[in-house]
């Protein structure tokens, strides 16, 4: 019996090493990305960057008047990038080297920020949510957003529509939960509905979800051959555990499986679809003049999907 135990649970620990591994390696990647991909807007449109040309000059100037009320208002810093195309990059890889390299947030105090960017002719998008902000607007949040108004929007082409109603919905729903005044930001937010959390969503669509249910069914799959293995051998053992092997199987599985989770959450959390990061920033100000305000602290994480 010893045998048959021996090689499922050397297996499983394999797999744990492997995962906690890729974890960290993942995280030490995510944790690089700070050279920005374009250079750093400045000046009243710095919030709206569409290099793209998909937001009409009318929904371009109302846009930049709330990011800008908002950064004075609440201290908060929200931008917007679209671009053709990311060039073949990661579009989580290129928004998060934005959001590091351009310093979104403040840098004083909490480090408040997010960044929605676009590739257009990719047709994908991604979030990325600061860590000062995660607390109130998770990842998970902030996917369910973007698909409750941006996607519907830009399956019909209607970008700047979808941009408007994301940002609006995002900022409402922050005010509502720091208790700051929509009216003071901008008039037409006092009618947004913020947009609550209801059931589970798909917000880590290609990488958190998949990758934790593979590692699961392994996990179950070496216990049940273990004990598959334990009961052919030890049914002369005592009780429902069998013998001192089958306990110590029992146990190693414990482990093994707490080890894989452990590796699972550290990675994920510093990685493509973990937590947030917090762009911040002093020196922006609120009134369109400079750059960002300097912070940067993102930690790797935000949603992402496609239309």
């Amino acid at each position: 019996m010893g045998k048959r135990l021996l090689t499922p649970f050397a297996a499983a620990l394999a797999l744990a090493w492997l995962f906690a591994f890729a974890g960290a390696a993942r995280g030490q990647n995510a944790r690089a990305y700070t050279e920005a991909p374009l250079p750093q807007p400045e000046g009243f449109y710095k919030y709206v960057t569409d290099n793209a040309n998909v937001i009409d000059p009318a929904t371009k100037e109302r846009l930049a008047t709330i990011l800008n009320h908002l950064k004075e208002r609440a201290d908060i810093e929200f931008a917007v990038v679209t671009v053709p195309t990311t060039g073949g990059q990661d579009i989580f890889e290129y928004s998060l080297s934005l959001a590091r390299g351009w310093g979104i947030g403040s840098n004083e105090g909490e480090k408040n920020g997010l960044l929605l960017v676009v590739a257009v002719n990719d047709r994908k998008w991604q979030v990325q949510v600061s860590r000062h902000l995660e607390g109130d607007l998770p990842d998970a949040l902030a996917g369910e957003i973007a698909r409750q108004r941006l996607v519907p929007q830009f399956r019909q082409n209607n970008y700047g529509q979808g941009i408007s109603d994301f940002m609006q919905a995002a900022v409402a729903t922050l005010a509502e939960k720091r208790g700051f005044q929509l009216e003071g930001i901008d008039q037409s937010y006092a009618y947004r509905e913020p947009v609550r959390r209801t059931a589970p969503t798909r917000a880590r669509e290609a990488n958190g979800i998949s990758l934790g249910a593979c590692c699961l069914i392994v996990v179950v799959i070496i216990i049940l051959i273990s004990l598959a293995g334990r009961g052919r051998g030890g049914r002369g053992g005592r009780g429902g555990w069998g013998g001192g092997g089958g306990g110590g199987g029992w146990l190693t599985s414990i482990l093994v499986a707490n080890a894989i989770g452990s590796a699972l959450g550290g990675g994920r959390r510093s990685s493509g679809w973990g937590g947030g990061s917090g762009w911040g920033g002093g020196g922006g100000g609120g009134g369109g003049f400079g750059g960002f305000g300097g912070g940067g602290d993102f930690g790797g994480g935000g949603a992402g999907g496609s239309w």
